[in-house]
């Protein structure tokens, strides 16, 4: 019950119990009054007898004197004792009629009578009693009543709508701010404090909505702090060699056909000797934004190994796509050391890898270095690519796009799903993982995305997929919820928002059954596109969530800004939990996120020790394969039970 609830029922009693007691008292008074005067009335009624018994001058016929004295009452009776005679006479009127009083009757109402000897001195004497049934005296009772009680009610009704009204106004900047909730997505309503009371609960909630903020601030800021220390490199701003191993590791759990980039740079050795490490710091920082800055591709990771080389990782790339990055990165480092001297030098040497498989991190990097090692014997040509020989030959970007259009035309785009489950071991959403087909081959999303974003089709896929999934939810209620992810072309399109809108519009029903997975890097590099479509996607009451969450090196404040219902936590996170390092700063960056009462989800859970260890590190959702034979005993248990029964 809240305040206006408690308060407005607590005056509706008072009021209640004062009309209760106003009735009563005023139909005690009434009876009292009727009491006194029908009494009255048979004292006037025995005076009257007596003086026409004593006017009488001869032997009065007893029955015609009761028959000319007035009624007391319709249903009064007057008796008449001769006592000389012991002769009995008594007049009763017509409209009496005998009726069972009832217990309370009798209780509330006693018989009204009274007796007189009158003429005690002579011969004549006669006890006469006047009598009144109570009954005779409730419709006159009721009739006086009434008036007073209705127009007590009507007072009591016009005293609670007054009561509401004024409660209604008095309290509504307190029921404001008791309905708003310190971790909702809205910001605090506009409250008018016209009262002490509500201006000290609106004081009080801002206050504590301040120390909300700046505790999230803090947490945000030591999630980053903790993540910096770990994984990036304090001169350059980039990842160090430590988070360039981590993200090879997650590449090579799940590999695909990726680049590699390993560039070193004998400059900065040279400008280290010649001019300190203040000049160098300032220089390495200069090349390492330019170097970030013209690098062009989707999922981007890249570090620096030592303090005179830099490694990218580029998943999801062609040979021609990724020479055009290796191009890109020796001119930038030319420009570079042209603003620093005036001319160029072999000072620059790149190693190019492209592969499918690996057997370890320390295996690829060390191919690496044998590439370079080729770059650097041949500085005539400084940029050197290795083609992996059992690659998996790859399409190109319009092959990729035709591919992509037939399967959306014949509708074969294959999909896998994978569940999520909370820390009640409940379903929270399956997320959707696409496919497509071609020539009995069938490649997943990690190859083609890159390629489709390229060219701008990935609001193509975006949109089969939510129609293809919104038509599954329509047909059978039992299915979902989903989880779509989207790719960054549709974040960045306004047409694909207004699509995304009449779509949700007419599906408002589908709000608990259908999510939507953004990539973390549109919260930091798109933030005003990203805002537009969560708040869309917010405002049909729909949930959205980050994917990849904590891979990059930006500050996490966005999920204050964004609020989004769950996190995905980046696998380089979760992977390796024997770490210490890395257990710390997973627990920090899930700390942050459950302070905002958002959801955070593990990906890639294998086994229930992998399961119970993150759930000790703020972690509230998993998602793998150990998930998926979760779910699927559970459907046989129940099977099994439903087989019993």
């Amino acid at each position: 019950m809240n305040l206006f609830r408690y308060t407005y029922a607590w005056f509706a009693s008072c009021f209640t119990a004062l009309l209760l007691c106003f009735i009563a008292l005023y139909a005690m008074g009434i009876r009292t009054n009727l009491i006194d005067q029908t009494q009255q009335q048979l004292r006037t009624q025995i005076s009257l007898l007596q003086y026409r018994l004593e006017s009488s001058a001869k032997q009065p016929d007893y029955q015609s004197l009761l028959q000319q004295l007035p009624p007391v009452s319709p249903r009064g009776e007057t008796r008449l004792h001769v006592l000389a005679t012991d002769q009995q006479y008594s007049t009763t009127s017509l409209g009496r009629q005998p009726q069972t009083q009832s217990q309370l009757l009798r209780r509330l109402w006693s018989p009204l009578s009274l007796q007189q000897t009158l003429l005690g001195n002579s011969t004549q004497a006669v006890s006469l009693t006047v009598s009144v049934p109570p009954d005779a005296l409730m419709p006159i009772f009721w009739q006086r009543v009434l008036p007073g009680a209705l127009l007590g009610a009507a007072s009591y009704l016009v005293a609670m709508l007054i009561s509401f009204i004024a409660l209604r106004r008095k309290l509504q900047p307190l029921s404001q701010l008791a309905q708003h909730s310190v971790t909702a997505k809205q910001a605090l309503p506009a409250v008018n404090a016209n009262s002490h009371e509500a201006q000290a609960w609106l004081t009080m909630i801002t206050h504590f909505n301040q120390q909300l903020e700046d505790i999230f601030r803090r947490q945000a800021l030591d999630a980053s702090k903790l993540k910096t220390q770990a994984y990036q490199d304090k001169v350059s701003g980039l990842g160090n060699r430590h988070y360039f191993i981590n993200q090879l590791d997650a590449w090579l759990d799940n590999p695909q056909q990726a680049g590699l980039i390993l560039l070193k740079s004998t400059l900065l050795d040279e400008i280290y000797q010649q001019y300190g490490f203040v000049t160098g710091d300032s220089f390495t920082r200069q090349l390492a934004d330019e170097l970030n800055s013209n690098i062009v591709h989707t999922q981007v990771s890249l570090a620096r190994l030592s303090y005179d080389e830099f490694a990218v990782l580029l998943p999801n790339i062609s040979s021609d796509k990724l020479k055009q990055i290796g191009q890109a990165m020796l001119e930038v480092h030319q420009q570079q050391e042209k603003a620093h001297r005036g001319d160029t030098s072999d000072s620059v040497f790149l190693g190019l890898l492209l592969i499918e498989q690996a057997s370890s991190a320390s295996h690829v990097l060390g191919q690496l270095d044998n590439i370079l090692a080729q770059a650097t014997r041949n500085p005539g040509q400084p940029l050197q690519l290795a083609d992996n020989q059992h690659q998996v030959p790859s399409f190109g970007k319009q092959q990729w796009k035709s591919l992509l259009l037939e399967a959306i035309e014949s509708n074969t785009v294959a999909y896998q799903y994978q569940p999520v489950i909370n820390e009640l071991q409940q379903q929270y959403h399956y997320e959707v993982f696409s496919s497509l087909k071609a020539k009995q081959a069938q490649y997943n999303a990690n190859q083609f995305l890159g390629a489709i974003e390229d060219v701008g089709a990935g609001v193509l896929l975006d949109k089969h997929v939510i129609a293809h999934h919104i038509n599954i939810l329509n047909a059978d209620p039992a299915k979902g919820p989903y989880a779509i992810n989207l790719t960054t072309n549709s974040i960045t399109d306004p047409a694909f928002n207004r699509w995304l809108d009449q779509a949700l519009t007419r599906n408002q029903h589908l709000s608990e059954r259908l999510h939507f997975d953004i990539p973390e890097a549109c919260f930091i590099r798109t933030p005003d596109a990203c805002s537009l479509l969560c708040s869309l996607i917010r405002f049909h009451k729909f949930r959205f969530g980050v994917d990849g969450y904590g891979r990059y090196f930006k500050s996490l404040a966005y999920l204050d800004e964004f609020r989004p219902d769950y996190a995905k936590v980046d696998y380089s996170y979760t992977h390796q939990l024997n770490d210490e390092l890395k257990k710390q700063l997973l627990s920090s960056i899930c700390r942050t996120a459950h302070s905002l009462n958002i959801m955070t989800i593990a990906t890639r859970v294998e086994t229930e020790t992998q399961l119970e260890r993150l759930s000790d590190l703020f972690v509230s959702g998993f998602q793998g394969f150990f998930t998926e034979q979760k779910l699927k005993e559970q459907r046989i248990g129940k099977g099994h039970s439903a087989l019993l029964h």
